[in-house]
């Protein structure tokens, strides 16, 4: 994104987000609300940071120590420019396990920024996604009875997010319902106070139940050091930044478009993704790599180059994926074990991502899958992208210039309409110029 960045007084919020699907997102929603917003992959320094900065890491399923390691490391860059604000970003289904990562991530940053109280707010009510008496829920179905407790990497089998926050970490997580929240901002600062003096309680899961809640929450947390949740409720934010002066304008929305040959890489095993799949499949050339074979010494990066160099030259856009079905999935993960099969996949798409970029020129991609996506736009060498507005949950574009101009959609498996990878090569041609949405959120709906 082009921005003017006469804009920019400072930096006036540093964001850490836990795979790089998310943090898109994020940056995505500050572009469309007209905050001069940059992005970088991993924890290394960017020369040129907007109004917003935000740092897309691969944590969200590293080692505890590890992910706490690179959280510092960016959280460090960002305080050296004088971030006014520090977020951490994860994801709305709250993906993580009893261990980590959200909990440990989160008391890292606290202690380094000396903070006594933080909320966590992973709604997303775009997506139904919200929190009732702090349990979690997707639509009307509880976290842990929706498709996310059979997640290969991060199953969710507990819906209370304050139990299992308060598994990961060491400071006491309290509730803030929405009794407290419908009472508006004041009430929120006062009574986390009040729980934090009295029963010590740090860490703060918020009821979410509207996109009001939303802005409630955003209006009590602007001038807090520190706060965690999920993209949308960061969205909020800007309005309350131009009321208070911390950005003078809010800027015009600027994104190139790209053609060439148009490819999509499937890593995800979400059923909403495997449904773009099907649909995709009734009118472009799709494969599906067997991953069970590359244990047996087939070279499946060989044999999708293969596949992809007939679509390229016929003028087709096409689809890998390595999505099998969940009993499939279960079976090589009692084999393989989970990480080294979430491992091998994520190198196969990678490396036949590089060759369909490299070798046959594909300059349009779309990647389905948080820890795919990432894994693909490092083998690519990609560490900084110029972002687009976000127009809806799962659709953010953008640019990476470096070694070329490549246009990217990458997308968590949960989201996105059905003919979103169709829908999104086309659109990739396109430029963007637009005006901030500044009066409504979200976008639509």
């Amino acid at each position: 994104m082009t921005t003017d960045r006469s804009a920019r007084k400072r930096l006036v919020f540093g964001a850490i987000a836990d795979d790089l699907t998310g943090g898109l997102e994020l940056a995505s929603m500050l572009i469309a609300r007209g905050v001069p917003t940059t992005l970088s992959i991993g924890p290394g320094a960017n020369a040129h940071l907007g109004a917003a900065h935000v740092f897309a890491l691969k944590s969200r399923v590293a080692p505890v120590m590890d992910a706490v390691r690179s959280v510092l490391e960016a959280l460090e860059i960002l305080l050296a420019n004088k971030a006014q604000q520090i977020f951490f970003k994860y994801c709305a289904t709250f993906d993580s396990t009893p261990a980590g990562n959200i909990g440990p991530c989160a008391e890292a940053i606290m202690d380094r920024l000396g903070a006594h109280q933080a909320l966590f707010v992973p709604a997303l009510c775009e997506t139904r996604r919200t929190v009732y008496q702090g349990h979690l829920f997707g639509g009307a179905q509880l976290l842990a009875e929706s498709p996310k407790r059979f997640d290969p990497l991060t199953p969710m089998t507990d819906s209370n997010i304050v139990r299992v926050l308060q598994a990961q970490s060491e400071r006491t997580v309290g509730l803030v319902d929405y009794a407290v929240v419908d009472q508006g901002p004041d009430a929120i600062r006062t009574y986390c106070e009040h729980q934090h003096e009295c029963t010590s309680e740090s860490l703060f899961v918020a009821d979410t139940l509207y996109e009001r809640h939303l802005a409630t929450l955003a209006a009590a947390a602007v001038d807090a050091p520190f706060l965690t949740g999920n993209s949308s409720v960061a969205a909020h934010l800007p309005p309350l930044w131009l009321e208070q002066g911390l950005l003078e304008q809010a800027s015009t929305i600027r994104l190139r478009g790209v053609d060439g040959p148009g490819a999509v890489l499937v890593g995800s095993v979400a059923s909403q993704t495997l449904a773009q799949l099907e649909h995709f499949a009734a009118e472009h050339d799709v494969c599906v790599v067997d991953i069970a074979r590359a244990y047996a010494g087939h070279d499946l990066v060989a044999e999708a180059r293969r596949f992809a160099a007939a679509s390229v030259a016929a003028g087709r856009s096409f689809a890998i994926s390595t999505a099998l079905p969940r009993e499939s999935v279960d079976a090589l993960q009692s084999i393989h074990g989970r990480l080294e099969l979430a491992g091998r996949v994520e190198a196969i798409l990678s490396d036949i991502a590089k060759s369909v970029v490299f070798d046959l020129g594909v300059r349009r991609l779309v990647v389905a899958g948080g820890e795919t996506s990432g894994s693909v736009v490092r083998a690519l060498g990609i560490t900084e992208l110029e972002v687009g507005p976000y127009r809806e949950p799962g659709f953010s574009r953008a640019v990476a210039v470096h070694p070329f101009p490549i246009a990217l959609l990458l997308k968590s498996g949960k989201l996105g309409g059905i003919d979103i990878f169709a829908s999104a090569l086309d659109d990739m041609r396109r430029p963007i110029l637009q005006e901030p949405c500044l009066t409504r959120w979200p976008p639509k709906g």
